[in-house]
């Protein structure tokens, strides 16, 4: 096999060409290119398999390259380099086809591992296209008005919307819609079956969209081979049923794992600044990068409790215990828990204990 590197230092690229034994990795290299423009140039004429390139090149990018080559050739393997350790990149790299990503100062030893993974993949992906997805019959093409020739459904959009909510019910009862479409039009087990691989290309999407890893689906199996194998109508069916509860399974625990992540930090920002007169639901959720309202619906589901009244509660709480200091007085007492005026503190702190400070103190003392 082929490899191409493409990376705008002369050092880097000079020394993955030299110092690495290709020939071990059953490769040649091909080409060694300092900006993806001429990298492309050397891609139409020599047909690579696998591309290891830097993101950030002159003249044409390796986001741009990777989008340029897959048009080409899409099985064609592209491992992208990058010095800057941004989420945004990998995930746009993933969305583009790439096959990993991998952060500058170079690990040898990860490189050649993912690379030797990227050769068995290239051949996994050859060897699938020598078996070709069965044409579409004259009765299923009597059903698809010219629109839906990418996606024979619209209520495809539904699905991915509810999938990336990790709505299995919703999703099941679309998904139910879309085969009740499939009988009521008579398409063909053919026909679905290719609709299957639409499937998992939109649950990978719908993935990947939200930001999780679409590693969970299909990272060692080949879903056509699976898809291919299947007898009946409703093998097939139970089989896409399970991949959509699975997936919605996955993303519910994720989401809820994240929530939880958030409204605990959410409750460590109050109790390490509930003494800050400004300290809010906006200025909380700013600095969590949330939209107020996102937080606002999550604290209470977490919590069972509102923020505001989880902070009112907080304050009261220390408040009672700088109570129990007879030497600070109680308008210092309401300025500590982030009161600026003695008379609102009072109220609030009778409204949660039946007592005014001045009442408490004497009660515990």
């Amino acid at each position: 096999m082929k490899i191409l590197i493409v990376d705008d230092e002369s050092i880097v690229r000079e020394g993955l060409k030299n110092n690495i034994n290709w020939q071990e990795l059953n490769l040649t290299v091909v080409g060694c290119e300092s900006n993806g423009k001429n990298a492309f140039e050397v891609f139409n004429r020599e047909n690579p398999d696998i591309i290891l390139t830097d993101i950030r090149m002159p003249f044409m990018d390796g986001l741009l390259l990777t989008k340029e080559v897959k048009k080409i050739d899409h099985s064609v393997i592209v491992i992208l380099l990058s010095a800057y350790d941004d989420f945004k990149y990998a995930q746009q790299a993933i969305r583009l086809g790439a096959f990993d990503y991998i952060l500058k100062p170079i690990d040898i030893d990860v490189l050649k591992q993912t690379i030797r993974q990227g050769v068995l993949k290239r051949k996994e992906l050859l060897d699938k296209e020598k078996k070709p997805v069965p044409p579409l019959k004259e009765e299923d093409l009597k059903f698809l008005k010219a629109e839906y020739y990418k996606y024979p459904l619209q209520l495809e959009d539904e699905l991915s919307k509810s999938i990336k909510r990790g709505n299995k019910d919703l999703s099941l009862n679309i998904f139910n819609d879309i085969w009740s479409e499939f009988d009521n039009k008579g398409f063909t087990e053919d026909f679905i079956k290719r609709w299957g691989l639409e499937l998992i290309a939109l649950i990978t999407r719908s993935i990947i969209e939200i930001g999780e890893n679409a590693d969970i689906l299909f990272k060692e199996t080949d879903p056509w081979r699976q898809i291919s194998d299947l007898p009946t109508k409703e093998k097939l069916r139970d089989w896409m049923e399970n991949i959509i509860n699975t997936v919605c399974e996955y993303i519910s625990l994720a989401k809820s794992s994240k929530n939880r992540k958030l409204v605990d930090m959410a409750v460590k920002l109050i109790q390490n600044n509930y003494s800050d007169l400004d300290i809010s639901l906006n200025s909380i959720a700013e600095r969590l990068y949330i939209t107020p309202s996102y937080l606002s619906a999550l604290f209470k589901n977490e919590m069972g409790i509102t923020f505001s009244d989880y902070l009112t509660e907080y304050r009261i709480e220390k408040a009672k215990e700088l109570l129990k200091d007879v030497k600070i007085k109680i308008y210092e007492v309401a300025e500590a828990v982030g009161y600026t005026d003695q008379h609102y503190f009072s109220k609030v702190f009778k409204n949660i204990t039946s007592f005014t400070p001045k009442e408490y103190r004497e009660k515990i003392l």
